[in-house]
């Protein structure tokens, strides 16, 4: 034989042997499963319920048509269902934008409350999942008080509503 084959012949047997000592274990293992199974996130949402705009009690059709003057409280009153579904889940409830944009600011007192199922919600109070259906009223109060901020200044100002909103914003659940 050539010496070309027998090296050919000579490097495939020494191929063939390191593939099959590498094939075999040198030691034993075990696996086990965790026995997890599928998790789904929760939800944190708002459903808007009803909602009414009054000036001094008296319904109003539509809030940008109001012409306040000095005495006057236009107040916001709505219900909202909480969906809060979620293991550990907390939010706080706030006003997002409770300081409108507009020249009148100055001249108003802007007050939000709310209640949960008819109880007033404390300021440092959360929403966790126990309240997952329950009802949240949200009042806000712009008052437009007669006297002292309320002089010939004030005449013709403008207050923007439009971007106030209620939110649920989650806080940390961790101890």
């Amino acid at each position: 034989m050539k010496k070309s084959i027998k090296g050919a012949v000579a490097a495939t047997a020494a191929a063939a042997l390191l593939i099959s000592a590498g094939g075999t274990l040198a030691y034993w293992n075990a696996t086990a499963d965790l026995g997890g199974g599928s998790i789904t996130s929760g939800q944190l949402a708002l459903e808007p319920g009803t909602a009414q705009w009054t000036l001094n009690g008296a319904p109003v059709a539509d809030v940008s048509t109001v012409r306040v003057v000095p005495g006057d409280e236009l107040r916001f009153a709505g219900t909202y269902t909480i969906v809060a579904e979620g293991d550990n889940l907390k939010a706080a409830v706030e006003v997002v934008d409770a300081t409108p944009s507009g020249d009148l600011l100055d001249a108003v007192d802007i007050v939000p409350n709310y209640r949960l199922g008819g109880s007033p919600i404390a300021a440092d109070s959360t929403i966790t999942e126990a309240d997952n259906g329950a009802q949240l009223q949200a009042d806000l109060a712009v008052d437009f008080p007669f006297g002292e901020s309320a002089d010939n200044s004030s005449q013709l100002k403008e207050l923007n509503l439009s971007d106030i909103s209620v939110t649920l914003t989650q806080v940390d659940a961790t101890p």
